[in-house]
């Protein structure tokens, strides 16, 4: 006998068999027995999530002659026929058959009576992928169809249905399967077949499948073929091509503490194992998101879908990271599985990514998000640098006492009035004096904002306006956002003077920053 593939051997049969879509399959069980069965129905949902079981289960359940309980009795004339191949259940693959021509013939012969059941059952698999034409020819009949006949429409694509096609079914959205229910199913199915996958293999094939029964049953037979009849976690990733936990953590150690050169012997090593770039690149990015998650949330394993044992380590190596740094290193790991696929070399996609997040102090582009990442680090700096513990210093000698004779006195023609001491003495025309004052004002009160000082392009007075110029958009904003605290501080130095800050000159052109980067022999090319 031909081997059968795992997910066809253990289809469901009944409505309780299929996992994971109460919501769907009790309202059916309560229509068949009650009779009240629709004439059309649309089942939407992700591949593998039992969309055509489903189908199936009830074409037999509307044709049998004493059902349990809403499902199939399996003993009567009409379920024994409907177990097998018969003309009175219809499945129709709509990718293939999508012309008007497919469903004219189907409207012909859905006259017809049904040769060997009580009902006739259309299962029009892909719904979404008929013509125009063609979903103009069935409307009529899906609204009024003979009464021995019942449509039900399969689809991954509802949105892209007809929406005239979908008014007149009742429609039902199969929800993807969780990790538990799969790790459950797959695991009686492989004990069935005197084989064995241990539990971290059998969490690895669920999350590869995605929320899909089939894709996680396919799984399994090539686990099995690999493998044999006892199938380790190493064995599981070794077909998966993804990468065990440990090594992620380590990876993700390596990128949260700058090491650079570690991360990229890491990714050397998934390309050397023969590992695919891809799957680990994915894998990381989802590691990430648990720590993010684990960092927000605290304890969320539902959410992950995870161990206790692994939810504490995520919670642990979470700890010390700032949400933005997470928020960070996502987006950069997402941005590059998407460039990855467009690229004839993919790991040099991956490799810039990963020192792009160890050295984020040294990106071209320095968005606010950066720059208020490097603030808050030079901030906790400063702080714990404050909250150290000063050593006293030893008191200087005292200076040794000459003696000196007498000055002679001065007239009070030639006395000079007191003058002020320096560092009181607020500048009235000078703008750049007046700016370097207010500095030193501000390093007291925000000494992250007085770090950015450098960063100016011009200051200079305009009556009672001190005009500040930056070269970039992001440090006048900056500035902008604490205003009112400098006006406050400047009108201490000068009365009545206020701040007004202004971007000088035009940001640099796309040529510019490329010269600037890779230098003057680039060729700029239309």
């Amino acid at each position: 006998m031909a081997y059968q593939a795992l997910y066809r051997k253990y289809r469901p049969r009944r409505f309780d068999e299929v996992l994971g879509q109460e919501h769907v399959t009790t309202i059916l069980k309560n229509q068949v027995m009650s009779g009240r069965t629709a004439h059309a129905y649309m089942f939407s949902g992700s591949r593998g999530t039992g969309k055509t079981s489903t189908a199936k289960i009830l074409a037999r359940a509307v044709n049998c002659l004493a059902p349990e309980n809403g499902e199939p009795c399996g003993k009567c004339a009409a379920c024994l026929v409907s177990a097998g191949d018969t003309p009175d259940i219809i499945e129709m693959d709509a990718a293939s058959n999508s012309g008007v021509d497919d469903i004219r013939a189907l409207i012909d012969k859905a006259r017809f009576l049904p040769l060997e059941l009580p009902r006739k059952v259309y299962v029009i698999d892909e719904a979404h992928m008929l013509s125009g034409a063609a979903d103009n020819a069935l409307l009529k009949t899906l609204e009024e169809p003979p009464a021995h006949v019942v449509f039900i429409l399969a689809t991954t694509e509802p949105q892209s249905v007809t929406p005239t096609i979908l008014s007149r079914c009742q429609r039902f959205d199969f929800h993807r399967l969780g990790v538990e229910d799969i790790v459950r199913c797959v695991g009686n199915a492989v004990t069935g077949v005197g084989a064995k996958i241990d539990r971290e293999g059998l969490v690895a094939i669920a999350r590869a499948a995605e929320g899909g029964m089939r894709d996680a049953l396919s799984l399994a037979d090539q686990c099995l073929a690999f493998c044999g009849q006892d199938v380790t976690a190493e064995g599981v990733y070794s077909v998966l091509g993804s990468m065990e936990g440990d090594y992620l953590f380590r990876v993700a150690a390596s990128l949260i503490s700058g090491d650079r050169a570690g991360a990229l012997r890491a990714l050397d090593g998934v390309v050397s194992g023969g590992r695919d770039i891809f799957v680990f690149a994915r894998d990381l990015t989802q590691h990430m998101r648990a720590l993010l998650l684990a960092r927000l949330c605290g304890d969320c394993a539902d959410v992950l879908a995870c161990t206790e044992d692994a939810m504490r380590r995520y919670i642990a190596q979470a700890g010390g990271v700032s949400p933005e740094t997470l928020l960070r290193a996502l987006d950069i790991l997402m941005n590059a599985i998407a460039n990855m696929r467009h690229l004839s070399l993919p790991r040099v996609q991956l490799e810039c990514a990963f020192v792009r997040i160890c050295s984020p102090e040294e990106e071209m582009r320095q968005t606010p998000e950066l720059l208020l990442e490097r603030l808050e680090k030079l901030e906790a700096k400063l702080q714990a640098a404050a909250a150290a513990p000063q050593a006293p210093f030893p008191p200087a000698p005292e200076p040794l006492r000459e003696e000196k004779a007498p000055a002679p006195k001065k007239s009070a023609a030639q006395a000079k009035p007191p003058q002020p001491p320096a560092e009181n003495a607020a500048p009235c025309g000078d703008g750049a004096a007046l700016w370097q004052e207010l500095k030193k004002l501000v390093q007291k009160q925000n000494p992250s904002l007085a770090t950015l000082w450098f960063k100016t392009a011009s200051a200079e007075l305009s009556g009672d306006a001190l005009i500040v110029g930056f070269a970039q958009k992001t440090f006048a904003e900056a500035f902008s956002k604490q205003e009112d605290m400098l006006n406050s501080l400047v009108g201490g130095l000068r009365p009545g003077t206020r701040l007004r800050f202004i971007v000088s000159g035009a940001p640099d052109s796309l040529e510019e920053r490329a010269r600037n980067a890779f230098g003057g022999n680039i060729e700029i090319v239309d």
